[in-house]
């Protein structure tokens, strides 16, 4: 998901030199970061489906047959998210239980690498900043964020769809 973004399109590009069939899914929205040149060069490797995680009815036929989901979709802006705060719950919380729901019902249980955020810890108290930072988020972004996560490790704990979770930072 998110995959025409810059992280999953430089994701796309080495699954794709590694010989991996490649779907990717992106609402090519605009001021997310999708970007048709970014796949450009491997248009015709790839599997390109216009959709939105907002979209559960358009997720499933993207998780079915999948190995694996880099869950890279959302709403990129913390700063956006303090002044739309409802567009970044619906992206970033209902759009991640939408990419959850469908793996689960896909029966294939794909892994799911989901994309977090260095966001979720807030200020840094100390370095190196570890797991066990605290957590203090001191944005709507980094809130949802760890939301996300939380609902990765429920659907692990529940359904048994293994799940991780990488605090991205820039």
């Amino acid at each position: 998901t998110g995959g025409a973004g810059m992280l999953g399109s430089t994701l796309a590009h080495r699954l794709v030199r590694l010989g991996a069939r490649v779907k990717i899914l992106d609402a090519m929205a605009p001021d997310y970061g999708g970007n048709a040149f970014n796949l450009a060069e491997i248009r015709d490797d790839i599997q390109f489906i216009h959709g939105d995680i907002r979209d559960g009815e358009a997720l499933l036929p993207c998780a079915e047959g999948t190995d694996y989901v880099f869950n890279l979709a959302a709403q990129v802006s913390y700063t956006d998210s303090n002044a739309d705060m409802l567009t970044d719950l619906d992206i970033n919380c209902r759009g991640q239980i939408n990419v959850l729901e469908a793996c689960r019902l896909a029966g294939n249980r794909p892994k799911i690498i989901f994309a977090s955020s260095r966001f979720v810890y807030g200020r840094t108290e100390r370095n190196p900043v570890d797991e066990k930072h605290p957590l203090n988020c001191l944005s709507i972004y980094g809130i949802h964020k760890l939301t996300g996560e939380k609902y990765h490790r429920f659907y692990y704990e529940r359904y048994g769809i293994p799940t991780v979770s990488l605090r991205i930072s820039n």
